[in-house]
This record gives structure tokens, sequence and C-alpha cells, in this order.
């Protein structure tokens, strides 16, 4: 058995020391509030009307089954994701593909297709709030002069929550669709070349080729893609606040409204676990259902 020097000792303590204020910010950040919120959820913490701060188990969560903003919110968030991660996949998928490609001014393309997701989400729902702006907006201008609008149509697009969600969703794929297709990119740089030619000898052409060879070897890639957009969208919180101002457009929308607007913190935290095991159980699921059909072929 290996003996440690006193060197070795002393370099373990050393880099432990130097470790110690680095650990301490990121339980103090990220460890305590997540042990604190789920503490919160089982307590009435009602900050502002001067109640009592009493233990009530599982009552903030029975009354988020029972309330129907909640659940709009849920349902809201939910078809939000759906339309932007599948949009995101596909458009993300065939991007690749063609950066993938030798062409002139490849490196060119494949580093200003990351402006769009490098630019602030703030930043983005303000310039797609002006897009969608009644009479003077890009995409009222742009339809005048298709002739699609006539002269004294001017809809007003952001009128609607459910409206909304669509309009933001386009906002969303349009700034995070780079991001799908750097990490798909990644993974069809690992697929070899000797592949395709096997497939080409077979007689396979492009669409088969894509079904038989890349989607199977990019499937490891299409799943952890999927999950960390399927996690960031269902969150999405900024670019609602500046479309509308309706809290059940966005499950984390209602959350920041309950905790921050109206201190309900016991409320607000059990929405927080609630949505959470939520969006965990849904990936959970998609990983699940994904393994099983890689299984099978």
């Amino acid at each position: 058995m290996k003996t440690i020097t006193r060197k070795q000792r002393r370099d373990w303590l050393f880099a432990l020391v130097l470790l110690l204020p680095s650990v301490y910010v990121l339980f103090r950040v990220f460890v305590y509030p997540i042990y604190q919120s789920a503490v919160w959820s089982f307590f009435h913490y009602n900050f502002l009307d001067g109640s009592a701060i009493r233990f009530i188990g599982l009552k903030n969560y029975l009354n988020l089954v029972h309330s129907q903003d909640f659940w709009m919110s849920i349902w809201r968030a939910s078809y939000f994701t759906i339309f932007t991660c599948v949009v995101e996949l596909v458009l993300g998928f065939f991007s690749a593909l063609l950066l993938n490609q030798m062409f002139r001014g490849r490196i060119f393309f494949r580093a200003i297709i990351i402006i769009p997701w490098a630019m602030l989400t703030l930043v983005n729902g303000l310039l797609w709030n002006w897009i969608y702006q009644p009479g003077f907006g890009a995409l009222s201008v742009i339809l005048h002069v298709l002739h699609i609008l006539g002269p004294q149509q001017n809809p007003l697009w952001l009128a609607q929550t459910n409206s909304v969600v669509w309009f933001a969703g386009i906002a969303d794929i349009w700034k995070m669709t780079p991001f799908m297709t750097l990490l798909l990119l990644a993974g069809l740089q690992s697929i070899s070349t000797e592949m395709y030619e096997a497939a080409m000898i077979d007689g396979a052409g492009f669409w088969k080729k894509i079904w038989y060879v890349t989607i199977p070897l990019l499937m490891p890639s299409i799943i952890v893609a999927v999950v960390l957009r399927v996690m960031g969208a269902f969150r999405v919180y900024d670019i609602l606040t500046i479309f509308t101002g309706d809290p059940t457009s966005s499950v984390t929308y209602l959350t920041f409204n309950n905790a921050f607007r109206y201190f309900y913190l016991g409320k607000a935290s059990a929405m927080a676990w609630f949505s959470t095991i939520f969006i965990l159980v849904l990936v959970i699921m998609y990983i699940r259902v994904l393994k099983k059909n890689m299984d099978q072929n």
C-alpha cells in the first residue's frame, strides 16, 4: 500500500484551503437556496400580510392542484416547450447538415450563426417586441408591402395571451436554433465518412443515409440537445415578461410573480418544486422512450 508523504499531505491541504471559498460560495448561492425553498414549500409563509410562519404540510401543493392559474401556466409552458423544441430540432438538424459540408465561407457562417444565441434574452425580446408592434412594426410593414394585409388592417399581434406564447416561441426559435445547430454539428463531425461510403455502395440515397446512418449515430447528441432545450424552454421567463403582463403565460413567470411581487414565499416554493418535478418526469420519460427505440433498432 502506497503511503502518503508529508509533502503530498501539505499539497492536499493547500488545495483544500484554496477550494473552500469557492465551495462556500456555491453552497450559499446554489445548495442552500434549494434546501430553503424545499423547507418553505411546507410552510405558510406570506411575507407581507404579517401572519405567523407555520407548518402546513402538503397544503401548498394541494392548493396548486386546484389552482386554475397554475395549470393554465403549466399548459402554456408545455405547448411553448413542445413548439419551440420541435422546430429548433428540425431547423438545427438541417442547419448542422449544411454547415458540416465543405463549401467556401463555411468557417464564416459557423461563426455568425452564434450571434442570435449570444444575444441577451432581454435584448432579443425587445427586438421581437418591436417587430410585432402594430402599424410600424417590421412584421406589419412587410405584410402590407406584400399586400397580405390591407391598408386599414393593423393586427394587434400580442393582444391575446395564447397568441403571445406562439409569437414568443418564434422569437425563442430565432435565438436558440444556433445552440441546437452547434450541438448537433459536434455530433455530426464524430460520424465517420466510411459509414456514408458504405451506405452509398449499398445504393442508399440522401434521405436513406440520413434515416439509417445519420440519425441513429447522432441520437446521443439529439438526446442531450433536446433535454437541455426542454429544461430551458419550460422555464422561460424573460421574453414573456416583455411580451405580456399575464403571469399565467409561463409557470416560471407565475412563480416569480407570487414570490417577488406578492411575497407568497411558501406558495411560490411549492410551485417551483412542483414544476421542477414535472419537467424532470417529462425528461426521464423522453430518455426512456428514446433508449427503448434505440435498443429495438
